[in-house]
């Protein structure tokens, strides 16, 4: 008697996702192009032959794994409208947990394993905090709970941001970081990349009803040209502040 096998996909998948894989890649190829040389080796120490950009998905990827199962919060902060960042006020620990691995790198005192956990969340959590739904306001999810047609494919807002938008373009994580960098001035650059977790996380919040503005539930060119200035800025600047973040902690 033949045997079926059914596999099945959890629907919820992209509840739980920050950056789809091609924008992960891109925040940390634009991060490789602006690291100092000692930040350059203090990343290679860790990583070896794997670069930032290729790290940068593992933080999602782990998420099958039930060992980190406790992790599941660690990728989106929650600061609603009006209010400012209070560590453990709201749901989500992303903030913290960047702290915490910025502070175990710059110390010099972590194992390789420790070392190797902290910087690939650091590269990951970095690009998670600079996507505006990131920083949730505490009603829906950060629009997850927002349902959407993206060009008529069900989805949701969240998931829009996440993906859609950047893979609309059907661009190379290379081809795309290489477009950005090509716009990237060395004010802003200076301007840019001593920012702080907090002044992301400002900015996420600030930029957040941006994203919910739009006059039906079919997404479309119109959505994506409204946006594609914010979604690159975005990028940019992830990119940019964990290279600053990192030539702060290798120097």
């Amino acid at each position: 008697m033949k045997k079926h096998f059914f596999i099945f996909f959890p629907l919820f998948l992209s509840v739980v996702f920050g950056w789809g894989k091609t924008g992960h890649r891109i925040v940390g190829y634009i991060a490789e192009q602006h690291l100092t040389e000692d930040a350059k080796r203090g990343v290679s120490s860790i990583l070896g032959h794997s670069s930032l950009a290729m790290v940068s998905t593992w933080a999602d990827e782990i998420k099958s794994d039930p060992d980190w199962k406790y992790a599941y919060d660690w990728h989106w902060t929650t600061i609603p409208d009006g209010e400012n960042f209070e560590t453990g006020k709201r749901s989500g620990k992303a903030v913290e947990k960047v702290q915490e691995f910025l502070s175990l790198l710059k110390s010099g005192n972590g194992t390789q394993s420790e070392n190797e956990v902290a910087l690939k969340f650091l590269v990951h959590l970095i690009g998670d905090l600079h996507q505006p739904l990131h920083v949730g306001n505490g009603t829906d999810r950060g629009g997850n709970d927002v349902n959407v047609k993206w060009f008529g494919k069900s989805t949701n807002l969240h998931a829009v941001w996440d993906t859609d938008l950047i893979d609309h373009q059907k661009l190379s994580y290379s081809e795309y970081g290489d477009y950005l960098i090509l716009g990237l001035t060395e004010k802003k650059r200076a301007e840019w990349i001593n920012t702080d977790i907090f002044g992301v996380i400002s900015e996420s919040q600030k930029w957040r009803d941006q994203t919910y503005k739009f006059e039906n539930d079919n997404l479309k060119w119109d959505y994506f040209y409204q946006n594609k200035e914010l979604l690159e800025l975005r990028l940019l600047q992830g990119g940019v502040r964990l290279a600053g973040m990192l030539n702060r902690i290798f120097r």
